[in-house]
């Protein structure tokens, strides 16, 4: 069966959302997904309806190559967080900067998908928001379609992309 939609890398809180949902091992027959190896560590649970802690467990995918996971070198996540002043490093944490620093090493067929608006507006401020993904979005392209909170949504991702292009333009967010 060929993928509905590859070159699909996922934040943490999109892997989150997606066990909580139920969506998970679907998702995962649908798309080719690329999970940074620090994703991995941060997804690791969810709280369901009743406020329970539920385990996520990633290892029989990846142990079964349903998700490809990558790592990027500690000398490569230092130079790319050298290039941004602090009203971004304070938002990007390890996962999201590890799955940036991949993207920006590909083509522009890949896509990142999260639900952090720091994500949308770094891809906006390097001139590759095209590359950002809503998981409303990727939901869509799939045959999913669900209601998500606004974070997951398109809208949410195409207000993030506008606002850092505004930062862009106005020589905010990069150190360059």
């Amino acid at each position: 069966m060929t993928k509905r939609l590859s070159f699909l890398l996922l934040d943490a809180n999109i892997i989150i959302e997606l066990w909580r949902l139920g969506l998970w091992n679907r998702l995962v027959e649908l798309c080719d997904i690329h999970v940074g190896q620090t994703v991995v560590g941060e997804a690791d649970f969810f709280l369901d309806a009743s406020g329970n802690r539920v385990a996520i467990d990633l290892s029989a995918d990846i142990a079964s190559r349903r998700i490809q996971v990558f790592q990027v070198e500690f000398s490569e996540l230092a130079e790319f967080r050298s290039r941004y002043d602090p009203s971004y490093l304070a938002k990007l944490d390890p996962g999201e900067t590890e799955a940036l620093v991949k993207l920006l090493t590909l083509s522009s067929d890949w896509r990142l998908c999260s639900a952090d608006g720091i994500v949308f507006k770094v891809l906006a401020n390097v001139q590759r928001g095209e590359q950002g993904i809503s998981l409303e979005e990727v939901l869509g392209q799939v045959g999913m379609s669900r209601p998500l909170r606004k974070q997951y949504t398109r809208e949410f991702r195409t207000e993030k992309t506008k606002l850092g292009a505004i930062d862009a333009i106005q020589n905010r967010g990069r150190k360059e």
